[in-house]
């Protein structure tokens, strides 16, 4: 490395392939940190190789991509909205579920029991995306299907 970094600066280290945030300095070593956050780890200056626009954008998207598919990222002092079943009329009922809507015929009415849609169902990690609707079928209430 021929320029020494500063804290801030976005640097590569060639030992590791890793891209991180320069935290600050502890001896002889330049303490890094990934940019989505994480642990710090650290290298050695003459390893350290300053990065492109390109190439630090890139980790960033990286870093992005992987906690996404460990959940929603929200800033520390974020407030995510609950879960709240909220009364539907019934212009706005769900569709019964197939099991229900299979009930109604002669001859299965004891499907009913089967039904499986007995709440909403969010897509897990988000912040209130319904993946799946409770089922609206107003004949029964098993286990808390309506």
């Amino acid at each position: 490395m021929t320029d020494t970094p500063h804290v801030g600066d976005i640097m590569k280290d060639t030992a590791t392939h890793r891209v991180g945030k320069v935290m600050g300095f502890v001896g002889p070593y330049v303490q890094l940190r990934p940019l989505g956050g994480g642990m710090e780890w650290d290298a050695q200056p003459e390893q350290l190789m300053s990065t492109g626009s390109a190439e630090a954008l890139s980790a960033g998207v990286a870093e992005a991509n992987s906690r996404s598919r460990y959940g929603v990222s929200v800033a520390a002092d974020s407030v995510l909205p609950t879960a709240v079943k909220s009364p539907r009329t019934t212009a706005e009922a769900p569709p019964s579920s197939d099991e229900c809507a299979l009930a109604k015929r002669p001859g299965y009415l004891d499907l009913h029991t089967e039904c499986r849609q007995t709440q909403d169902v969010f897509l897990p990690g988000s912040a209130g995306i319904l993946l799946a609707p409770r089922c609206g079928c107003d004949c029964h209430t098993i286990a808390g299907c309506r």
